[in-house]
């Protein structure tokens, strides 16, 4: 699971990096950690680059922070990998689940009573924390309240999802943004170098370098050119092959394709009520479909219904 979210490379928040590691080498780096901002911007690289340094500091093969990369022969890269590190613990959503469940938290009480190995710190590093439930919640505000000798909780949070307020309250809380430079070259090494070639109706400053991401590899599972659709043919495909509940990209993507396709009409056709009407209505009705776990090709062929009067 984690060497499929990091590089081994650290890109952007160099910067970033080199205050933190300051903090750490002072002892005055926080207990817990939020790192908070749109997802696929690098929080996570950022914070597994950190975690690296500070576990291989005194390895033979330590990180290397004259190029900001992991070394593949540092032995806590290799333990982490294999889920065997005794000082780290990572908790993401499991395989099929919707969020972290109370359960991964009371493991994780099990991993801080246990003693540090070689009194090396012990590091807990929470993946899109925003998948924490009321219970899980409220179970690790128990753990984040304490002061343990030793200890740093790392929380990785996408911006634009909830976060209970009161974990939020418990940690030193970090925003981080890129550029629009910035944004712009990582998108293009996630497209091969194809932003330029792509459809205006996917140039939004709002989108995520995750959707684009996740944009290519639809292209490439589905025969399609990415330099060559627009957000109509897009649509088009997705209806047509009739996978909504199966297909990661729709699953992740689908209401904000259809926000974009809504904005596109509105700014085409300002006085046309009726688009400013199904933004709205589209926007409750995908808020209830997530909060009551509705089903979600209902909302996709409500979509198709209202917005191109199609069955």
């Amino acid at each position: 699971m984690i060497k499929k979210l990091f590089n081994e490379e650290l890109t952007s928040f160099r910067k970033n990096f080199d205050f933190f590691v300051n903090l750490y080498n002072i002892k005055k780096l926080p207990q817990t950690l939020l790192f908070t901002g749109e997802k696929g911007i690098g929080k996570f690289d950022l914070s597994y680059h950190l975690i690296n340094y500070i576990l291989s500091k005194d390895e033979d093969h330590k990180y290397d922070t004259k190029s900001y990369k992991v070394n593949p022969n540092n032995k806590t890269n290799k333990l982490i990998l294999q889920n065997v590190h005794p000082n780290f613990y990572f908790i993401s959503t499991k395989d099929n689940k919707k969020n972290i469940d109370i359960s991964q938290i009371k493991n994780l009480k099990n991993f801080l009573n246990i003693s540090s190995f070689n009194d090396k710190p012990k590091i807990i590093l929470i993946y899109e924390s925003e998948y924490l439930n009321l219970s899980s919640s409220n179970s690790l505000l128990k753990s984040l309240e304490e002061n343990y000798d030793n200890v740093h909780f790392f929380l990785i949070h996408d911006l634009k999802k909830y976060l209970i307020p009161t974990i939020k309250s418990r940690c030193i809380k970090f925003k981080f943004y890129l550029n629009g430079d910035e944004l712009k070259e990582r998108i293009n090494k996630l497209l091969d170098n194809q932003y330029e070639q792509l459809n205006s109706d996917f140039k939004n400053k709002y989108l995520s370098p995750n959707f684009y991401k996740d944009l290519f590899l639809y292209c490439q599972k589905n025969n399609l050119y990415l330099d060559r659709i627009d957000l109509n043919s897009l649509l088009a495909d997705i209806f047509l092959k009739k996978n909504f509940k199966k297909n990661e990209f729709v699953l992740n993507n689908f209401f904000l394709l259809t926000q974009l396709f809504l904005h596109n009409r509105i700014k085409n056709q300002p006085n046309e009520e009726k688009y400013y009407f199904l933004t709205k209505h589209l926007a409750q009705r995908f808020n209830d479909v997530i909060k009551y776990n509705l089903d979600f090709e209902s909302y996709v062929i409500e979509f198709k219904y209202l917005a191109y009067n199609e069955k």
